[in-house]
């Protein structure tokens, strides 16, 4: 008979959280059943609503949180606790849980899944899909004292998960100085959606940003690549008539974008478009001749799924600026483009890309297929297999 896993999380499709939505989509094919619970915000948008429904989901239907109102924020937050725990018990009551997994970028479910693993005597999995320490830039005071009071609380949690995962070998080692114990399981590419396209002659030389932007002292600071292409501009190395940068970003990203090319005078080179829906993506990433993948410097183990997406529809990847880790060796090894360390790195890559498209209209790259199917969603899916089943022995 099949194993059932219940997922609690923090979002879960149509809204956001593709890593749950991809191991829905292929725990039958590895004979287990599963059942998630979610709250599901009024801001949330459907762009993943083509992993929904591959198991059944309870939404639970909260308004977005107020930033300043700190009484309200905690009276929703409770409220939302206890929708979950009931909705919970409600599951319990007529079905049998055999594993938990709790998914989330933040302490909340954390808590959850710890009461209902001890007083139902369910093991239950903490999937953390972002760290607190991950983030090398550090806030003001109140931002800092809150994060480490949120470390502590969920430091205590984990230390009663029967097994932790989260989304790099970074965070797993960082874990593991806090005395945690913990698995890698990347966050991937589904190929059945991702894939290279045939056809790459095209009549745009187009550098491709598919994600949110955050502001300049965060990180994924896009000025270095406006630096290079205001450089190669006035060399005359580039011709705006058919060169593109291209962003397919929100609102906040697009202010960001918008600022930043006026500054550096390439306003002609930028184009910014809303999101498409995740099943669009993967004609607009086969329509680039570069991919940009922006990282802060000082990257303490961000992996973003978008990373791998890049990779499985094989174009040629920008990395700003290299991790000097993962990212880095991933890119390496698989062929897939260059990490830059210096302006300079970014400068040649681009003139070299764009000198090629000149003549071809089409930019090579010969990325390693057989390398990069380790980071398939299937695969990652088959690893949390496992470790439902090592939960299930242990």
């Amino acid at each position: 008979m099949a194993k059932t896993v219940l997922i609690l999380a923090d979002a879960f499709p149509p809204g956001f959280a593709p890593r749950m939505g991809y191991l829905s989509k292929y725990l039958s094919k590895h004979g287990w059943k599963g059942i998630a619970v979610s709250p599901v915000r009024d801001v949330d948008n459907n762009n993943f609503n083509f992993l929904s429904g591959y198991i059944p989901c309870k939404m639970l239907y909260v308004s977005k949180q107020s930033r300043t109102n700190l009484i309200k924020r905690k009276i929703d937050s409770q409220i939302l606790r206890r929708k979950m725990i009931n909705c919970v018990k409600e599951i319990l009551s007529h079905r049998k849980i055999d594993v938990l997994l709790c998914s989330t970028s933040h302490l909340f479910p954390l808590n959850i899944a710890y009461e209902i693993s001890k007083k139902n005597g369910i093991p239950w999995i903490a999937d953390l899909r972002d760290i607190y320490e991950q983030y090398p830039v550090k806030g003001f005071f109140l931002m800092e004292l809150y994060k480490k009071k949120c470390m502590l609380k969920r430091n205590r949690l984990l230390k009663h998960a029967k097994i932790i995962t989260t989304v790099s070998n970074k965070h797993v080692e960082t874990l593991g100085r806090l005395g945690l114990n913990a698995h890698c399981i990347f966050n991937g590419f589904d190929s059945a959606i991702f894939a290279p396209s045939k056809n790459h002659n095209l009549d745009k030389f187009r550098i491709i940003y598919a994600g949110r932007l955050e502001e300049r002292q965060v990180g994924q600071d896009v000025s270095p690549l406006f630096s290079v292409i205001q450089q190669l501009y006035i060399d005359n190395d580039i011709d705006f008539e058919n060169c593109r940068i291209q962003f397919y970003s929100n609102k906040k990203s697009h202010q960001i974008v918008n600022e930043l090319k006026e500054f550096f005078r390439i306003a002609e080179f930028v184009d910014c478009f809303d999101y498409v829906s995740g099943y669009e993506v993967p004609k607009i990433l086969n329509e680039s001749s570069i991919l940009l993948l922006l990282l802060s410097k000082g990257n303490l183990g961000i992996m973003t799924t978008k990373f791998f997406e890049y990779l499985a529809v094989a174009r040629p990847i920008l990395c700003i600026w290299s991790d000097e880790g993962a990212v880095e060796d991933i890119i390496i090894n698989s062929n897939a483009g260059v990490a830059a360390k210096t302006e300079d790195d970014i400068k040649y890559f681009i003139k070299t890309k764009y000198d090629e498209w000149l003549k071809t209209k089409y930019t090579e790259s010969d990325v390693d297929l057989n390398y990069i199917k380790y980071f398939t969603r299937e695969h990652g899916a088959k690893q949390f297999i496992e470790l439902f089943n090592a939960a299930l022995e242990s």
